[in-house]
């Protein structure tokens, strides 16, 4: 009986905790981004890691882009 509750205990302290935002309301947003790109939000400015993450974004900005597609 005593495993019981304190099984039933455990998940409710676990189910408490289960939810995707912070006390403030923010809810983070999930990275579909490349490890480069993720590796250049915490590189310094001017570091190789981010100009590749800034050349990486452009590029697929650029590849997203409509283009002119007149014939």
């Amino acid at each position: 009986m005593i495993k019981a509750a304190g099984l039933t205990l455990l998940l409710a302290i676990v189910a408490a905790g289960c939810k995707s935002t912070t006390e403030t309301g923010y809810e983070p947003r999930k990275l579909g981004d490349s490890a480069a790109v993720q590796r250049g939000y915490y590189a310094r400015p001017f570091s190789p890691e981010a100009r590749a993450a800034a050349a990486e974004r452009q590029v697929e900005f650029s590849n997203r882009r409509p283009t002119d597609w007149r014939p």
